[in-house]
């Protein structure tokens, strides 16, 4: 920000409330009721991550509690990190872990991982991992010894269905726990751009181009795979360059 700054770019701070890209200039709404008004527009709302919803998870968040393996996973170097989830990015992080950790137990709801048949196959032969199926955490608990920091979780592990399936409860020490339940791009104010069926804007390949002439969209809000700080920071500079050259062309 600051060297953006330094370059003539002004800040301003606001809560957005609506962005109306049906005419043009360009129309971003204030919460506080300014309206804002743009020939080209850059989005990078990034995406969220979807959360368990249980008690314990927002209050450890960065203190046990992750969702980024590779941003935060070195902190669990030789000790026993748990990864909930069963779709790909869980299995990318289980692995990724098992490079640091001592182990790493995989939180699954169901009895069959809805990752690739690749990736479920290196996991399942890995021996540092530790497949907990039919399970769900029901609340994460703060350490003996410093309740501020995680120390463990609740489980809760149910039968297969249609057998009289029978649920337990446990306590599972564990010193990190990374929730993979997948993201929500934010993206849900802009009406007017193509997306796909889970909401990450469509952008033209090679270009940061979306489907309104004029806009443009970087980082996790266009990015389903790779969803890492450089990425997001390589196309921000490409969206930029392409809005620029855009307004240079059209004398805005």
């Amino acid at each position: 920000e600051r060297q953006a700054v330094r370059f003539g770019a002004e800040v301003k701070e606001c809560g957005v409330r609506e962005v109306d890209l049906s005419c043009r200039p360009f129309v971003v709404r204030c919460e506080d009721g300014e309206a804002i008004t743009s020939s080209a527009l850059v989005v990078a709302t990034g995406a969220s991550p979807r959360w368990l919803g249980v008690p314990g998870e927002r209050e450890f968040l960065s203190r046990g509690v992750h969702t980024c393996a590779t941003c935060d996973g070195y902190f669990y170097r030789e000790k026993h990190a748990a990864v909930v989830g069963g779709g790909d990015t869980a299995m990318e992080q289980a692995l990724f872990l098992a490079r640091l950790a001592s182990r790493v137990t995989l939180i699954h709801r169901g009895g069959v991982l809805r990752a690739s048949k690749a990736m479920a196959t290196r996991v399942l032969k890995h021996p540092k991992i530790l497949i907990l199926w039919n399970t769900r955490v029901s609340k994460f608990n703060g350490a003996e010894n410093d309740t501020a920091v995680l120390g463990s979780i609740e489980i809760e592990t149910s039968g297969p269905p249609g057998i009289n399936a029978v649920s337990s409860s446990t306590t599972f020490t564990v010193d990190g726990v990374f929730v993979s339940i997948g993201h929500d791009p934010n993206s849900e104010m802009f009406h007017e751009l193509r997306k796909d069926s889970r909401g990450y804007i469509y952008t033209l390949p090679g270009s940061t181009a979306t489907s309104v002439t004029g806009v443009y969209a970087a980082g996790d809000v266009q990015d389903d795979v790779y969803r890492q700080a450089i990425t997001s920071a390589g196309t921000g500079a490409m969206a930029a360059m392409d809005a620029e050259r855009w307004l240079c062309e059209h004398g805005c």
